[in-house]
């Protein structure tokens, strides 16, 4: 992304082709497909390309705050939980949901003002689906993406902290998931037995 290998633009990993076509994705399905063909796949494929996305901007943020070398790959690993962590608070809590509902209506006013010609901020649309908290493995893009570009442009080196972070993250992710699914599971067994007992 930089005109040479000692200069470079911070916070330029925003601008890395994973991010550009997540970004493009989430746009597209956002403002064409879901009017298009609405249902389960266009409602998760929004899910994935935004976790994609987000831990990106995240990282370059970082970069261009910090003001010192590339990004590491636990800059990248801290983002990507920090993504994954506030996707899971606003689908499983309630006053998480609503705040991040008229954040995202602000932030989102430019662009659905360009592309629909929206007069005022939008409400986004949050189904409190616990099911969807499988996407946060869509996080773990920038995390592949760093470790890949650490070598090569002489970047440091990978190291085992770096392996133990990306396992930490790994691990976290599938317990998470996990745990998401046992209680989704439970739920649904519990229930037709409480109404068998509503009624006896």
């Amino acid at each position: 992304m930089s005109g040479s290998p000692g200069r470079r633009v911070r916070g330029d990993l925003v601008l890395h082709p994973v991010a550009l076509v997540s970004l493009g994705v989430l746009l597209l399905n956002d403002h064409v497909l879901k009017a298009a063909a609405p249902g389960w796949v266009t409602g998760k494929l929004s899910d994935v390309a935004g976790l994609a996305f987000f831990p990106f901007l995240v990282v370059a943020l970082a970069d261009v705050l910090r003001r010192r070398g590339r990004p590491g790959v636990v800059t990248a690993c801290v983002a990507a939980v920090v993504t994954a962590g506030g996707f899971a608070a606003v689908k499983l809590a309630a006053p998480m949901r609503e705040a991040f509902v008229g954040l995202v209506g602000w932030v989102r006013f430019p662009v659905d003002a360009v592309l629909s010609g929206a007069a005022y901020p939008r409400p986004l649309v949050v189904v409190p689906d616990a099911s969807d908290i499988v996407a946060v493995l869509a996080c773990a893009a920038v995390v592949l993406v760093v470790v890949r570009q650490a070598g090569p442009r002489g970047a440091r080196p990978v190291g085992p902290a770096d392996g133990r972070w990306l396992r930490t993250y790994a691990a976290t992710s599938a317990r998470v998931a996990h745990g998401t699914w046992r209680r989704t599971s439970r739920t649904a067994a519990s229930s037709p037995c409480e109404a068998m007992r509503a009624r006896t």
